[in-house]
This record gives C-alpha cells, sequence and structure tokens, in this order.
C-alpha cells in the first residue's frame, strides 16, 4: 500500500502528507477493523458477531486514529523509503498490542443469561 501511496502522491509536502493520511486512515482503517472483530467473533463462536465491533468500533477508530496519525506523520514525512519496513514493523506491533487490550476490555452492554430450573 504504502508503495502506491509514495507512487500516486510522491513528495513530502503538507497537502501529500495529508491526501496520505486520510486514505491510509479513513479509508482502509474502517474495513480493518470491521474485519477484525467480525473475524474475531466468528472464530470466538459469538452468537452475534456484530455485538463487539457496535461496542468498539468507535472508541477503536478513535485510539487508532491518536496512535496511528502520527506515526504515518513521521513515516510519509521523515523516514526513508527503504527504512518504511522496519519502522512500520515496529509500530504495527505496538499497534497490535494496544488492540489486543482494547479486544479484552468488556463490553459495556451487559448480555443477560436465563437460566433454566430443571422441573
Amino acid at each position: 500500500m504504502y508503495k502506491w501511496l509514495d507512487r500516486t502522491f510522491p513528495g513530502t509536502t503538507k497537502t501529500i502528507i495529508i491526501r496520505k493520511l486520510v486514505l491510509d486512515q479513513f479509508i482502509l482503517t474502517p474495513y480493518l477493523l470491521i474485519i477484525f472483530y467480525a473475524g474475531m467473533s466468528i472464530m470466538e463462536g459469538s452468537e452475534d458477531i456484530l455485538l463487539e465491533l457496535r461496542e468498539k468500533f468507535v472508541p477503536t477508530f478513535v485510539r487508532s486514529c491518536i496512535f496511528w496519525l502520527p506515526v504515518q506523520v513521521l513515516n510519509f514525512s521523515l523516514v526513508a523509503p527503504r527504512f518504511r519496513v522496519i519502522y512500520m514493523g515496529v509500530c504495527g506491533l505496538i499497534w497490535v498490542n494496544i488492540l489486543c487490550w482494547i479486544k479484552r476490555q468488556s463490553l459495556s452492554t451487559k448480555i443477560e443469561t436465563t437460566t433454566t430450573k430443571a422441573s
């Protein structure tokens, strides 16, 4: 993706960096978060695979913006293309740990379970 962004939007002017940030953060990220939460719910065998997505999408997206926007500004403005794989690998490792922490937070919606007593 970054090679495509660099070819499509060459340079490091503020306008170019903002275009790259918008494409990366506001176009691609929502789809990735949807796939992450829905996929994890499917693998965990959840009855409502969209419950966690509904609860955690906005807070996760906000945290993603707080983390990735500064990271990407540095990436697009200061990091040489040959070092981007290493830089993004380290940043990705940090983000995955943040994402795991968010994933393990309990839902604010209480799921009521009913128990039936055998007569």
